[in-house]
């Protein structure tokens, strides 16, 4: 499936054989796989007509649910003058807890790292093709419409590219198009908004396009009602400004770096059972566990997700690195989870296991 496919399929334009077409399975041992990590998550436009029905959490419709206040405003910072150090937002923990994402797009050899924060008292993540989810547990009626932030990754496609691609296929489903945005969230991106009408649950969607530093591009989607602008949409404009690509050319935090470091070490070792290599990483007592057999020769894998216990000097973290073994047709993907814990600057396993 090729990038104009994917974005289409994104916003809810594609062609029925698309939904359907199976993307081509790969094979990746890269042992430099994760030294880097980066940005936030959007709801590309319409993906809920495609997605909705499988990563909305169950409807009571029931229940109207309170909107949540939004969080305080992010101040804005100074770039970095030679553009070569990775900034965190501040105050980012109001935001949410950090989330460091690798994802290892179809099309290109590298991994594109990004780091957004999420509430997750308040919102559920997941990943699938590609396609990240920000989801409210708070249910909403049936009739309600669909609300989340999502974050797609297109490579080889430039942002102007993807903007144009969105902005054809919002105008064929709202009737409201503007490129002016009031506050930017994320200075420097490109931006969409679109919107039905001003009645109450009228739908609106925002859109930023944010280069990936490879010559590709993010494209975040919020979508949410009109009457929850000042709710759920502020909080969606919080966490789009908490979003950053993370490149190898960029400066990351010692325990960032080392964080990765580790998790890339350890990983490949897990999977091909042989942790020889790694004694150095291994905790006291650590509990070692995956497959039980080398199974790294059959592996793709889609994403690692890194989540700290701290964005200033965590003590722990767990990586979570989605894959899938490719022995027979259709298999579906798995997860080895990994606890690292942080001991005199240097990283190790406490335990490890497969997830389903």
């Amino acid at each position: 499936m090729n990038d104009q496919e994917r974005l289409f399929l994104a916003i809810g334009g594609a062609a029925p054989e698309l939904v359907s077409r199976s993307e081509r399975k790969r094979r990746s041992r890269r042992p430099g796989y994760c030294l880097a990590a980066a940005a936030c998550l959007a709801l590309v436009l319409t993906a809920g007509h495609v997605l909705s029905s499988r990563t909305m959490p169950p409807v009571d419709s029931g229940v109207t649910p309170e909107l949540q206040d939004p969080p305080p405003p992010i101040e804005s910072q100074k770039p970095d003058p030679d553009g070569a150090r990775l900034v965190l937002p501040e105050r980012g923990s109001e935001i949410g807890g950090l989330r460091l994402l690798s994802y290892a797009p179809q099309s290109q050899e590298e991994a594109v790292d990004f780091l957004i924060y999420v509430n997750e008292e308040l919102f559920s993540i997941r990943e699938e093709d590609g396609l990240y989810s920000i989801r409210s547990k708070s249910s909403l009626p049936d009739d309600f419409p669909k609300c989340g932030l999502d974050i797609l990754h297109l490579s080889g496609t430039s942002r102007a590219d993807a903007k144009a691609a969105a902005e054809k296929a919002l105008t064929e489903q709202y009737s409201d198009i503007t490129s002016e945005e009031p506050a930017a969230a994320l200075p420097g991106s490109l931006y969409l908004r679109a919107g039905e009408g001003t009645d109450w649950d009228s739908e609106q969607a925002e859109l930023w396009f944010v280069g990936d530093g490879q010559g590709g591009t993010f494209v975040l989607t919020a979508r949410y009602f009109l009457e929850a602008e000042e709710g759920m949409g502020m909080g969606f404009r919080d966490m789009v400004s908490s979003f950053r690509v993370v490149s190898r050319n960029k400066v990351v935090p010692e325990w960032m770096r080392s964080l990765y470091e580790a998790a890339d070490r350890l990983f490949p070792a897990l999977l091909s059972n042989d942790l020889s290599g790694v004694s150095d990483l291994l905790a006291a007592d650590a509990d070692a566990d995956a497959y039980g057999e080398d199974v790294w020769e059959y592996l793709t894998v889609a994403s690692v997700d890194y989540t700290p216990d701290d964005d200033q000097e965590p003590s722990s973290a767990i990586v979570s690195v989605k894959h899938r073994l490719n022995l027979e047709e259709g298999e579906s993907y798995s997860y080895l989870t990994m606890e690292l814990i942080r001991q005199d600057g240097q990283w190790r396993l406490s335990w490890s296991g497969i997830e389903k």
